[in-house]
């Protein structure tokens, strides 16, 4: 009889053991994601007043810690004011400058607490409507240079660190595990 206790036992740490494993990497990975961009990755626009993010969940609001910046083709930046939190929605204001392709540096704190950025491309050909083109400024309106930037990790690095984290903790459980049913192995040879 203490042998079926014990085995019940060993099957139960092993389930929770597993159930702790998965979760903390499930839960790790699960930061916000970009679902939407406007203008869209790798598009072509004739004019552009705002640079707006979509994500999954709504960013937190902490203070510098979003960021929007827009570089163009001449290494200056040209988003005009700090970014805007609206539900899931991060905006800032732009004047674009000279033709050619730009690019979106983006930084916020993901409603799980953890900071995620990224950057894409789109491209300017102004159409002869657009408004005069901006000077646009050597520093960023809001957050480091990207040449000074080295603060938030990308999104995936970010993830794939929580999902080693979460291994890892899996691995120690199960080692744990081996460890308790290598005892009850003993225990039972020494019943015997």
């Amino acid at each position: 009889m203490r042998l079926r206790h014990r085995l019940t036992a060993l099957a139960a740490a092993v389930g929770v053991g597993t159930v702790l494993a998965v979760s903390g990497a499930a839960a790790a990975s699960a930061h916000d994601t970009l679902d939407g961009t406007d203008p869209a990755q790798g598009s072509t626009v004739t004019n552009l007043s705002a640079v707006s993010l979509t994500f999954s969940a709504d960013p937190l609001g902490t203070d510098g810690a979003t960021v929007i910046q827009l570089i163009g083709p001449d290494k200056k930046y040209y988003e005009t004011a700090c970014p805007d939190l609206n539900g899931p929605v991060v905006s800032s204001p732009v004047a674009l400058g000279p033709a050619g392709t730009y690019e979106v540096l983006w930084r916020v704190v993901s409603s799980d607490g953890h900071p995620i950025s990224g950057s894409y491309t789109f491209a300017y050909a102004p159409d002869g409507t657009a408004t005069p083109a901006a000077a646009g400024s050597a520093k960023p309106v809001c957050g480091p240079a990207a040449s000074e930037s080295t603060e938030a990790p990308t999104a995936s690095a970010s993830a794939d660190a929580g999902l080693w984290i979460g291994l890892g903790i899996g691995a120690v459980v199960l080692v744990g595990v081996g460890v308790g049913a290598w005892a009850l192995a003993r225990g039972r040879k020494n019943e015997d």
